[in-house]
């Protein structure tokens, strides 16, 4: 099995200039991840212990707790890493509203495509632990605000229906993404997952009807 390595160490707010230090411990923080996942991917998460992952990514146990409170917690990091991504890119992006939201979850599922190993994992897991499923939640929570407020500025350029309410609609994307995702994971990853995302943001863009009804 080829090692993971999630190079990104984007964070939040990364449009600031970050200091030497949080720079190092971005790295330290990475470094952690990665060992803990190369080591739940060859044993299962059950099988490792935090002291595995210290010595995997050379580190003391202090300092592991410096940056994750459990080992679950790195379950959820695949996510917030996601987003911090996201967030920079979002913040990058100078197309419409619309245009911003096919590239928003087409480099989800680009980044899915290119790690199914450890999207697998991190599904399976969180699915079979309550607690840290509710931290999952709070994670997509962070994902909706993101595409919230997205849809907010394509209704303010008239992109998109006023009357909607941005966070449904973020939520409905959030949904019918992660909804793809738990089925391209239960099939091993033979559904052609970045077309199938596309596929479903346009129904989500355009809804099913072949012309526009006219309303009263």
């Amino acid at each position: 099995m080829a090692e993971y390595i999630d190079s990104s160490s984007v964070r939040a707010g990364a449009a600031t200039p970050v200091s030497r230090r949080e720079r190092k411990k971005g790295r330290t923080r990475a470094d952690i991840y990665n060992a803990a996942m190369n080591l739940f991917l060859r044993r299962g998460f059950d099988s490792v212990t935090i002291e595995d992952v210290c010595d995997a990514a050379d580190v003391a146990r202090a300092t592991f707790f410096l940056h994750f409170p459990a080992k679950e917690a790195l379950l959820i990091e695949y996510g917030e890493r996601a987003n911090d991504e996201l967030a920079a890119a979002i913040g990058a992006y100078r197309g419409s509203a619309t245009a911003t939201l096919r590239m928003a979850l087409k480099l989800l599922a680009e980044r899915a495509a290119r790690h199914p190993d450890v999207v697998r994992l991190v599904m399976r897991e969180v699915m079979a632990r309550p607690r840290v499923l509710s931290e999952h939640d709070e994670s997509t929570a962070d994902l909706i605000n993101l595409l919230a407020a997205v849809i907010r500025r394509g209704q303010k350029a008239g992109e998109f229906r006023r009357r909607t309410q941005p966070t449904v609609a973020a939520l409905t994307a959030c949904a019918a993404f992660f909804a793809l995702i738990y089925t391209w994971v239960l099939h091993d990853g033979k559904i052609d997952i970045e077309a199938a995302v596309a596929e479903t943001l346009d129904i989500i863009l355009n809804g099913l009807s072949e012309k526009k009804i006219r309303r009263g």
